[in-house]
């Protein structure tokens, strides 16, 4: 029997049975689909999750100052710390790991631009804080190094704080008065997006003025001193967090005078190990399962109808094998009808899991969502991977489904079926 046969003889064993064969199709045409879209889906979280933290700062780890821990000095003894420009140059100077290490400041200002006004995070930043960011800009450019040797009064401006501020009067150039200071706006940030780690708030809602100015304008609070609460960093590859930890603890604890063991005193975070902990491989693998689990069982439904179609055919399998047809002929046609009908429940499944994951993807579907909920909401990846598990879970049902009926249809004696006959 000619492949092109056996998909005529399946089709009409489809017919045959239409209730049947629409429940085992489902079967079939579901899981296919559920494994493309599950792996898609699975894939395409991973992604968001990567871009949601990477929008604090891709690769980037945070160093704080905070109190040495009663473990390591008497109570009476234990100080809070802080960080100067000197400890910020020698850090820079010193760390092999790091890529990039900057100094950030940080503080709620009132920013006002003709009759409006609004309090916002204004942050003192360097260049080198600006590329770990890594946020684009809309307009102007960013702040530089002179900006920050010369203590200029310019500022950046996130996309929404210029909304808010500036309207639609506002542009490069523009004055905005921090706090009651004149500032010109040099750039405007794109929109950044919803980011799922920050230390304050979004860049967005943000104004950045050079480090120093900020430093020489509001000093701390507590010490009116030009002092750095926060640095931050960026390592080559997620797997050098820990390393780069222990190095910039290392460098800092000499400095300060304390224990590099202190993590109190000296606290490092970085958002890749919370992103480390996150079970997505695991949940994709639970997805994948479950849909594999339902295409299995559609297997299980094509190995009953064909069980039941060698039963039905046995006069004809007898008489085929009494006028010459050999066993192998035999196990041939069963096979190649079983795996013709998954064949073509998987290329509907295929089509309908594509379909899915295109028709989630696509612009009509998230434009009228808003910007922060599009944010979070996955875009399923289509990949050479999800369509190869796809296929090959799909073939190992088909295979499978395939052999016990085939095997029994060879088995068949022609002699006591035409007796029977």
């Amino acid at each position: 029997m000619s492949v092109r046969e056996a998909v005529i003889q399946a089709l009409r064993l489809l017919w045959a049975h239409p209730m049947r064969s629409a429940l085992t199709m489902f079967g079939l045409v579901w899981g296919t689909a559920a494994v493309i879209f599950l792996m898609g889906w699975g894939r395409g979280t991973q992604t968001m999750l990567d871009q949601a933290f990477s929008r604090t700062g891709k690769n980037m780890g945070t160093v704080f100052a905070g109190k040495v821990s009663e473990d390591f000095s008497p109570a009476v003894d234990r100080r809070y710390l802080w960080f100067t420009l000197e400890d910020l140059e020698a850090l820079r100077a010193k760390a092999r790991v790091p890529e990039l290490v900057a100094g950030e400041t940080k503080r709620y200002l009132t920013a006002a631009f003709r009759q409006r006004g609004l309090n916002v995070e204004v942050r003192g930043v360097e260049p080198e804080g600006v590329a770990i960011r890594d946020s684009p800009l809309a307009a102007g450019r960013n702040i530089s190094h002179a900006d920050v040797d010369h203590r200029r009064r310019v500022l950046v401006v996130g996309q929404n704080a210029a909304k808010k501020i500036l309207g639609a009067e506002g542009r490069i150039g523009s004055w905005v008065r921090l706090d009651g200071t004149p500032f010109q706006v040099v750039g405007i940030l794109d929109r950044v997006g919803t980011q799922l780690t920050r230390d304050g708030d979004l860049i967005d809602d943000q104004i950045w003025v050079p480090l120093t100015t900020h430093l020489s304008l509001w000093p701390d609070y507590l010490l009116n001193e030009e002092v750095i609460r926060m640095m931050i960093f960026r390592v080559r590859n997620p797997e050098d967090i820990g390393e780069a930890k222990l190095e910039i603890r290392g460098i800092l604890a000499d400095r300060l005078r304390i224990a590099p063991e202190d993590e109190e005193a000296i606290s490092i975070w970085s958002p890749l190990e919370m992103l480390s902990r996150l079970p997505t491989n695991q949940q994709t693998s639970v997805n994948v399962l479950i849909a594999a689990t339902t295409l299995l069982i559609g297997g299980i439904g094509i190995l009953s109808m064909m069980l039941d179609s060698v039963r039905e055919r046995r006069p004809e399998i007898g008489i085929r094998l009494a006028v010459g047809a050999t066993r192998r002929d035999i196990l041939f046609q069963f096979f190649l009808e079983t795996f013709a009908i998954v064949l073509l429940g998987g290329l509907l499944g295929v089509a309908l899991g594509v379909g899915g994951c295109l028709f989630l993807g696509s612009e009509a579907l998230r434009g009228g969502l808003e910007p922060g909920l599009r944010d979070l909401i996955p875009i399923p990846e289509l990949s050479g991977a999800v369509m190869a598990v796809a296929l090959g879970v799909m073939g190992f049902v088909g295979v499978t489904a395939g052999l016990v009926p085939a095997w029994r249809a060879a088995q068949v004696d022609p002699a006591t079926t035409l007796r029977d006959e």
